[in-house]
């Protein structure tokens, strides 16, 4: 049996019978397939394995297997215990030849090889159509990215490392290293990390910044004030 021929006649063969359904249909097909995987011979399947393969329940695969047995088209007999069921399919072709319609294998090769030129000219104008004009998003988006901060895991355009030193001189160093730190400690992701410094890493960097230098005027009053001569304690009243 040759399998495009028997599926092409098969198609052809389902519309003189309106009593097929769609099980029917999936069945046959999945059969189909397993018999030209075993050589057309007959072979066993599993009930399972063709719940599987035919997405049908097994109360739809047993109605079916017994309206295509009824039609001639398909043989199988069940064997005892857990032994799965043999089968063997009949050619739809040996059965009704060309009164179907069935086509030749002249016809199938034409009808390929109109379809592969078809495919083939579709190709050629692909090729030669104007690439479509992308969208403000897609062409920012192609533009490269360089690595900055101690980690290396900060990400900018070399236009907005331009932009942060313009507007914030000297202190964008520093805004980068900590935006750097902070994703290397806690993992932090970010689609921008130019507009997370603009929203917030500035901010943030001024403040522990302002921190860190009260933290530093305080000691330094603190051990000023250790060094200072203190005073006994008196009961005595001032006049």
């Amino acid at each position: 049996m040759n399998y495009l021929i028997e599926i092409l006649a098969f198609n052809n063969w389902i519309e003189f019978n309106s009593n097929i359904n769609k099980s029917d249909i999936c069945l046959w097909h999945s059969l189909m397939a397993m018999a030209n995987r075993f050589g057309w011979k007959e072979f066993n399947i599993p009930i399972q394995t063709l719940i599987s393969k035919s997405k049908l329940t097994k109360n739809d695969i047993y109605k079916s297997r017994n309206k295509l047995k009824q039609l001639g088209i398909l043989e199988f007999k069940e064997r005892s215990g857990n032994q799965s069921s043999v089968y063997k399919m009949i050619s739809i072709v040996s059965l009704y030849g060309t009164q179907i319609g069935s086509q030749s294998m002249t016809q199938i090769g034409s009808q390929i090889s109109t379809q592969s030129e078809t495919q083939i000219v579709n190709i050629h104008k692909t090729k030669n159509q104007k690439p479509k004009t992308k969208n403000k998003e897609s062409i920012a988006n192609a533009i490269p990215k360089k690595v900055f901060g101690e980690f290396g895991n900060v990400l900018l355009k070399e236009t907005e490392f331009e932009k942060l030193n313009a507007e914030y001189g000297e202190e964008a160093q520093e805004f980068i290293e900590y935006l750097s730190s902070h994703i290397e400690m806690k993992g932090y992701k970010a689609k921008s990390h130019y507009l997370a410094i603009k929203k917030w890493v500035a901010l943030a960097s001024r403040e522990k910044k302002f921190r860190e230098s009260k933290l530093r005027e305080g000691g330094q009053n603190y051990a000023a004030n250790r060094n200072k001569p203190r005073f006994k304690a008196t009961r005595e009243y001032p006049e």
